[in-house]
């Protein structure tokens, strides 16, 4: 009676809805032998919430309860790995993906997702040509079995990648290629994902009605959602589009929007974004002050999050103020600091400064 329960609750996961999966768990009770598959349940509804660290603490007391299959337990590890990525903890993200792919041996039909969240962590950490080779192998791989939802999440990570590295238009292809995979495997929540993408890359490469486009499309299809994270990232995107194109007013209640949504979910890393963008607002009404407060508290939000892309965009909009305000020395010491990280970083982030 409680695998089936437990079975129809995870029915509800897959298709996507957290918070009936939630009132059913409360329903089922956790005799000794089945805490750890509740648990992980548990903190896949949240994760699907986008509410990472409950779900990081979720998939911990699973962790602790243990699984009566050696898939489970890598499962969890798995997951566990990609809601660090997702909040910027890079040791934690690396930690939970190797004890994943040293599970993997004990559950070998995981070993390519546990090697994925291992690149995935590479990723994040900015050793690109660690994680390049590792995707596309796999991506070899899934296309062979004609694994579309695998490719979709795949195309994904390697136009974020390619991005970050200033190939736009491999990062261009890449989206498109996620977002047509993602059709394929009929999972509209990935083909808004790849719209995010699309929106972000397009945008910075100077297209800004298709990726306004992009993001329109995204945040009409997560409106509705359950997915809090996508919801933020939606408002964020488009803020971002419509702060470049001078609509400002607009960008600016876009950006409060998405402020309180990441703050919601203690998304700090996102939240920076967000930080970052308001004081780009400022900064174009000529605001220099509030434009240097925003750009600080978004330094300080990628501190220790595995963000040098967001260090690099708060310290060179920062140094740009300076310049206006005739600073120049200081400006100048600012500036030449953030291209020298952009640089250690393996990062073209100066590329988008003009954004």
């Amino acid at each position: 009676m409680i695998i089936e329960e437990l079975e129809k609750t995870a029915d509800l996961l897959e298709a996507g809805k957290p918070d009936a999966a939630f009132k059913a768990l409360k329903r089922i009770p956790r005799p000794r032998g089945f805490e750890g598959r509740w648990y992980y349940l548990y903190g896949e509804a949240w994760r699907l919430k986008g509410i990472f660290d409950k779900a990081i603490t979720a998939y911990g007391s699973a962790l602790k309860h243990g699984f009566p299959t050696a898939e489970f337990f890598c499962l969890a590890l798995i997951k566990a790995a990609a809601c660090h990525r997702a909040l910027g903890h890079e040791k934690q993200a690396f930690a939970f993906a190797r004890a994943a792919l040293k599970a993997a041996a004990g559950a070998p039909g995981l070993k390519s997702e546990a090697e994925l969240e291992l690149a995935m962590a590479y990723r994040l950490k900015g050793e690109f040509e660690k994680s390049g080779p590792i995707l596309e192998r796999l991506l070899r791989g899934y296309l062979k079995e004609k694994d579309h939802g695998a490719a979709a999440f795949i195309f994904w990570a390697l136009g974020g990648l390619y991005r970050l590295e200033g190939r736009y238009s491999l990062s261009i292809e890449s989206f498109k290629r996620s977002g047509m995979y993602a059709g394929r495997d009929n999972d509209p929540s990935a083909g808004g994902y790849a719209l995010f993408g699309l929106g972000g890359v397009l945008r910075v490469a100077g297209f800004m009605k298709p990726a306004r486009a992009a993001y329109e499309r995204a945040r009409k299809l997560f409106l509705k959602t359950e997915d809090s994270f996508a919801k933020a990232y939606a408002e964020c995107g488009l803020a971002n589009v419509l702060r470049q194109q001078g609509e400002l007013d607009a960008a600016f209640k876009g950006y409060r929007r998405a402020h309180k949504l990441y703050s919601e979910i203690g998304d700090r890393p996102d939240l920076g974004f967000v930080e970052w963008g308001l004081g780009e607002v400022y900064k174009k009404r000529g605001e220099f002050k509030n434009a240097m407060l925003y750009f600080k508290r978004a330094r300080r939000l990628f501190d220790g999050n595995a963000e040098p892309r967001g260090e690099v965009l708060s310290e060179l909009s920062m140094a740009n103020v300076h310049y206006l305000e005739g600073r120049a020395a200081e400006a100048d010491k600012m500036y030449f600091a953030a291209i020298a990280k952009a640089k250690k970083h393996h990062l073209r982030t100066y590329l988008e400064s003009f954004t």
